[in-house]
């Protein structure tokens, strides 16, 4: 058993203990754990000990589950659990270009049209912010980018500069090419009807079908929620948010490309930019336990399953034929 050196001051034994442990038990109902019982232990070592055992059992896989003894307004002290996803930060950036290649093929016409589908639910129902969107933080990113290339013409042999220009002026028009497609009435709505339809034949084939498969099945599982249902708060004041904090609006996004010269340029400014950032927001749940509550339900599952859909369709899009 852990050792412990009791502070020159603690709260009331009564008080606290009777809020500790009525607290817990809200919270073993609501996990469903089974604890040892230490009320008999003298005091605090009764608690330490209840709020070490809790901790461990709250372990979840690919979770990361906070526990906090806090003080309420009212003096009560209360058990808060704050649930995150246990991964390291990445860019989830979905690259359009790619599609857009795909409608140019009339082989491969019926895979870009599922795929397009799936932008759809994820720009218009997921929220999933759009590089062709003013006030975007990838529309500002793609500005600067232009204004690099242009100041930069008398720097660059023509040959480099040439080809630069061409790949920004693709992710522009090509992206207004996606955007209108996904905008086009009923569109989105068509997704179920056009996995019915699809015949999925070679490995590409199926792994679109895949994605798209999994994109409905979330979206009949969990209408009406988008990216930013659960999205973590923040401390500061909005303007010193902004220099503080990666937004998730920023890290997730759609853009041109993930694999030419100009992506490279933008993915480097991207870096450059976060990590002057001291955090990032993230989903999020925070649970009190001042109260019964109901069993636990995976408040964070559609985050989890979009998370996965996204991943999926970006690596088959970079791996496109």
């Amino acid at each position: 058993m852990p050792m412990y050196q009791p502070a020159t001051e603690l709260p009331k034994r009564s008080v606290v203990e009777r809020d500790f442990f009525k607290s817990l038990s809200h919270l073993t109902k609501h996990y469903g754990l089974d604890l040892t019982g230490y009320g008999s232990l003298p005091y605090p070592y009764n608690i330490l000990m209840a709020e070490r055992e809790a901790n461990r059992k709250l372990k979840k896989k690919g979770r990361y589950r906070e526990l906090l003894i806090i003080e309420q307004e009212d003096n009560q002290t209360c058990l808060t659990v704050k649930e995150t996803f246990k991964n390291d930060f990445g860019l989830y950036y979905i690259p359009v270009m790619p599609i857009y290649d795909l409608w140019q093929r009339p082989d491969f016409a019926h895979c870009a049209e599922l795929l397009t589908a799936v932008c759809a639910y994820l720009y218009i129902e997921a929220d999933v912010t759009y590089y062709r969107d003013e006030e975007t933080y990838m529309f500002y990113n793609y500005e600067i980018l232009e204004e690099w290339i242009t100041e930069g013409k008398d720097d660059m042999d023509e040959e480099d500069y040439t080809r630069q220009k061409a790949a920004y002026d693709n992710a522009l028009s090509q992206g207004d090419f996606i955007q209108e497609k996904m905008m086009a009435t009923g569109f989105r709505q068509s997704l179920d009807s056009l996995i019915a339809n699809f015949d999925a034949k070679s490995d590409f084939e199926k792994e679109c079908l895949s994605v798209a498969q999994n994109c409905w099945e979330l979206w009949q599982a969990f209408p009406g929620m988008n990216l930013f249902k659960h999205a973590s708060l923040q401390d500061y004041e909005v303007e010193e948010y902004e220099d503080n904090y990666v937004a998730m609006h920023e890290y997730f996004s759609f853009v041109g490309s993930v694999n030419d010269s100009v992506s490279d340029t933008l993915r480097d400014m991207v870096n450059n930019d976060f990590n002057e950032r001291s955090r990032y927001q993230e989903p999020e749940v925070i649970t009190f336990f001042n109260e019964a509550k109901p069993p636990y339900a995976d408040e964070l599952a559609y985050e989890d399953r979009l998370f996965s859909i996204i991943d999926d369709l970006c690596t088959l899009l970079y791996h496109k034929p």
